[in-house]
């Protein structure tokens, strides 16, 4: 087995190693598309989405849902929100389990090794090859400098979870109530959510080998 090999072998153990669950967090941080969104459809409808890597638990998603609603509600002066579409297990608002992680770690799906010839492309070998030439883009993608053709097919490593279709998600749809009439089962009090879930959430933090924005005075 050649040492280009093995380093690209290692390469994919790392990443299969870093591979976690979404915080909580907006989509599109830090240049992420996993997260939790909101859109207004009226003054009163809501779409509340959260979408998160495989490695996610679904609790977790369930508890964002749920404390994004309370957030929407309580950003639009609503006192109160009703769920009109969608299931959401109210179970998280009680226990005393944690739902987040302060550590990041990389929304990153390592695929298999591939089993055809392939045509010469993009892929990733290893970040401290001395030969390794980093290229723009989104995702770290380095591109190796053409080399003589083996009979050995080449390791393609890894590609971002978001196109893959295993990811964690749910999308509920809320109506905004103006006061504490008509309550049932699917009808929650904003602050009455944020009080029990908040303490529990783990903010996600920003990665440390990202530059920040700067500031502006």
């Amino acid at each position: 087995m050649s040492i280009k090999t093995i380093a690209t072998l290692i390469a994919a153990t790392a990443l299969t190693a870093c591979v976690g669950p979404t915080p909580y967090r907006a989509a599109g941080a830090e240049g992420n598309n996993f997260g939790y969104s909101s859109s207004k459809l009226s003054d009163q409808l809501y779409r509340v989405r959260f979408v998160g890597s495989k490695a996610t638990p679904q609790r977790w998603v369930e508890a964002f849902m749920l404390y994004r609603s309370a957030q929407v509600a309580k950003e639009a002066g609503a006192p109160a929100f009703k769920i009109v579409e969608g299931n959401v297990d109210t179970t998280v608002l009680t226990g005393d389990d944690v739902f987040g992680q302060g550590r990041p770690l990389a929304d990153v799906g390592v695929s298999q090794m591939g089993q055809e010839p392939q045509i010469d492309g993009d892929r990733i070998v290893s970040a401290r090859v001395p030969f390794m030439q980093r290229t723009a883009g989104a995702m770290p993608v380095f591109r190796a400098p053409p080399a003589p053709r083996i009979s050995q097919p080449p390791l393609f490593i890894y590609t971002p979870v978001p196109s893959s279709p295993i990811v964690r998600g749910a999308t509920i749809l809320i109506e905004l109530r103006p006061d504490f009439q008509s309550m049932d089962e699917r009808t929650f009090v904003a602050d009455d959510v944020i009080a029990r879930i908040g303490p529990r959430v783990k903010l996600a933090q920003p990665s440390p080998d990202r530059p920040r924005p700067a500031t502006t005075i």
